[in-house]
């Protein structure tokens, strides 16, 4: 199984959309939640980043498909890297961003794979599940 975490958070400052992590950092940084919650958040940013290999920057594959992207997916046995996304889940949603968690059997075409993660291209989003 392989797990995934997304948002749809808009930065009001740059008008761009953000993913997953930019969202959080966003959130740590501009002192918008409390000093325990920052605490918390920067904690576990600090751990992800640490224990988590930057991955390659990949374009899309054809400028036709927009869903031809190469996303991270986390592998089953980064437990404890899940288990921090998921505590910087709760802050993210006790702070109304929405955060959506995939899970898939197969992720697709890989293209990267480490320890903990892999990035690929979808072979088909009917298959994608939300947990």
């Amino acid at each position: 199984m392989y797990t995934k975490f997304i948002t749809l958070f808009l930065d009001n400052l740059l008008d761009e959309e953000k993913g997953f992590i930019s969202a959080a950092r966003y959130l740590h940084e501009n002192g918008i939640i409390s000093d325990e919650k920052r605490h918390l958040l920067g904690e576990n940013l600090a751990w992800v980043e640490e224990h988590l290999n930057k991955r390659p920057d990949f374009s899309p594959l054809s400028d036709e498909d927009i869903f031809n992207i190469p996303m991270s997916w986390l592998k089953s046995n980064a437990s404890e890297h899940i288990a921090r996304m998921q505590q910087i889940r709760e802050i993210l949603e006790e702070n109304d961003i929405l955060v959506e968690v995939l899970e898939v059997e197969s992720p697709g075409k890989i293209l990267y794979e480490d320890a903990y993660q892999v990035v690929a291209v979808p072979f088909d989003l009917g298959e994608v599940e939300l947990a």
